[in-house]
């Protein structure tokens, strides 16, 4: 049996009775690093597992083919590309994000508590203006084209 002077962890001296580690701190620490993997690997699973399950609450990732409530995070990280790119490859608007109906609610209520909402008003003269030579030189997607359409005919009535 090996005796020890000093902490495993922060070589401080150790007291009376006490074998490996100066306190239950450095005790915790090098059981982390021990089973931190196992921990890691576990989460991983777990959020496979919950990522698999159809939900009204979430929307399908097109390239996996699993569920998140904020799909765009999870390309960004997973996939490797921007969420600008995944909607346009796989036919969503490019000017709408992608959230679920009680997310889009909490969201929207959030810009008026925390003042964005100004920030939206304060930006209105850098609007595009109608009949402007800059406005609309960006390349549409379809469902976009049908939104200005479907608003174009409203508009007219």
């Amino acid at each position: 049996m090996e005796i020890r002077k000093t902490c495993k962890i922060c070589n401080k001296k150790l007291g009376y009775r006490q074998r490996t580690y100066c306190s239950a701190t450095c005790r915790n620490k090098f059981y982390n690093k021990k089973y931190s993997k196992q921990h890691t690997e576990w989460q991983r699973k777990k959020r496979d597992k919950e990522a698999s399950i159809s939900d009204i609450k979430k929307i399908k990732c097109e390239i996996c083919g699993k569920y998140y409530r904020q799909v765009g995070t999870h390309i960004i990280q997973i996939h490797k590309i921007s969420a600008r790119e995944y909607r346009k490859q796989y036919g969503f608007d490019v000017k709408k994000g992608q959230l679920p109906n009680d997310l889009k609610k909490l969201k929207a209520k959030q810009i008026f508590e925390n003042g964005t909402v100004n920030n939206l008003k304060t930006g209105k003269k850098f609007w595009f203006k109608k009949g402007s030579k800059t406005a609309g030189r960006y390349e549409r997607s379809e469902q976009t084209m049908n939104r200005l359409k479907q608003l174009h005919k409203f508009n007219k009535r």
